[in-house]
């Protein structure tokens, strides 16, 4: 008991330590009072993400799973270090299972998702230094995430009207710092969308280094692992800004963006029907019948199904468009924290619209960042609209999508007072 409640404390006094110090995180367009406030916040949120998950408050999450299976893999250290190594880095997802490692696997739930079992590598990792000590892992993904958020600040800093408000949307708003901080998918995510962007456009100036490009390939590796379809997603709108950064003569921001889309989707279609054992519709049909499939939740609403003639498709259409957004309803609550989660939703929407009024489209068109970020935060809750019926898990999948919207509405006024600067 004493080792559980001192473990965490001294890991988060020594985090603490670190991003206070003189030596790290030396932005000088944002304190270390935020910052610290910024971690703390983290920190508490994924220690509430735990106590939530495990007296049930909050139910679905995998979070546990992942911290116990991870135990299976990081005791064979003990007993066998090559089979350590083998679960922990070595390939998975693929049958027969090695006799020699199956008694493990069978006791996991994830060896055939790499995904989930990628969460499950990095938990048996943390345990070399955790105790197997539950809140410091949640301590630690705290930081993983305060550190993929501090390089999302530090890849818009330059380009907001605003630095106060990039730092509330990244550090203050509560729903994008609780489901963004947990030992969950979202704390990597974060971490991994901020150390790609901010080491690529790090490689897009004069002055960059060989540690830009491997962080660089680092977080896109890890993205692959996490979430390959915010991959797929990043990949089209971040070639079309490097294209346009790089042209000598600006062409119009949209048609670069527009042909940068064009292109990986119809590599995309390519792949999908001329490769057999990679399709990129089979996985999303598979996503899609694993959520309409689960057994219902305490927030599960009603989706079409597969659409059987026009107007069905244009009603799941609407739906995903629609249900990201304003989901919760009040009509899809029963417990306090999910009334709070509708408010919010509330909060979220009228500011949204209000910049949507105030915004000129003119200066989002002109600005490659903001088309960038808002087609980014679009992508990710339309595929979510399509895929999800569940209002829970639509606020914490949304969690990596709304700041990437609210900051592009935010870098379009920038373009009415300060021309946004490229280096070469």
């Amino acid at each position: 008991m004493i080792l559980e409640i001192l473990t965490p404390i001294f890991f988060f006094l020594l985090l603490f330590w670190i991003i206070g110090s003189k030596y790290f995180f030396q932005s000088k367009t944002i304190s270390k009072q935020i910052l610290l406030l910024g971690f703390t916040l983290k920190a508490l949120s994924a220690l509430l993400f735990g106590y939530f998950f495990k007296t049930g408050i909050l139910t679905g999450g995998d979070t546990y799973l992942y911290f116990n299976d991870s135990a299976v893999v990081y005791n064979t250290l003990f007993t066998d270090p090559m089979i350590f190594l083998k679960l922990l880095i070595g390939s998975n997802d693929y049958t027969p299972v090695p006799q020699a490692i199956a008694p493990y696997t069978d006791k996991m739930h994830f060896w055939f998702d790499s995904s989930n079992y990628f969460m499950v590598r990095v938990n048996a990792f943390l345990r070399i230094f955790s105790l197997g000590v539950y809140n410091v892992h949640a301590i630690l993904f705290a930081f993983l995430s305060f550190i993929g958020t501090y390089n999302l600040y530090l890849f818009f800093e330059e380009k907001v009207f605003s630095k106060r408000v990039l730092q509330f949307i990244l550090f203050g708003i509560p729903s994008i710092v609780f489901w963004t901080s947990g030992v969950h998918k979202e704390a990597i995510v974060i971490f991994a969308l901020g150390i790609i962007l901010y080491n690529l456009d790090r490689m897009l100036r004069a002055s960059f280094t060989r540690r830009n490009v491997l962080y660089a390939i680092i977080g896109l590796v890890v993205l692959a692992y996490i979430r390959a379809y915010l991959l797929a997603f990043l990949l089209p709108l971040m070639t079309a800004v490097i294209i346009y950064s790089r042209m000598e003569t600006k062409q119009p921001t949209v048609r670069t963006f527009a042909v940068a889309i064009a292109f990986f989707a119809g590599l995309a279609l390519f792949i999908d029907y001329s490769t057999p054992n990679i399709s990129f519709t089979n996985e999303f049909l598979t996503r899609r019948s694993y959520f309409l499939n689960t057994l219902p939740g305490n927030m599960t609403f009603d989706v079409p199904k597969t659409p059987a003639n026009l107007q069905e498709l244009a009603l799941l259409l609407v739906e995903a468009i629609v249900n990201p957004f304003i989901r919760p309803l009040p009509s899809d609550c029963n417990v306090f924290l999910s009334y709070l989660a509708a408010l919010e939703t509330v909060l979220l929407l009228f500011v949204i619209v209000t910049l949507l009024i105030t915004t000129r489209i003119k200066n989002i068109s002109q600005n490659p960042y903001a088309i960038f970020s808002i087609l980014f935060g679009l992508s990710i809750l339309f595929f979510i609209g399509l895929i999800v019926n569940n209002s829970g898990a639509i606020v914490r999948y949304r969690s990596i999508a709304i700041p990437f919207i609210l900051i592009g509405l935010c870098l379009s006024k920038k373009e009415s007072h300060k021309k946004v600067k490229f280096s070469s």
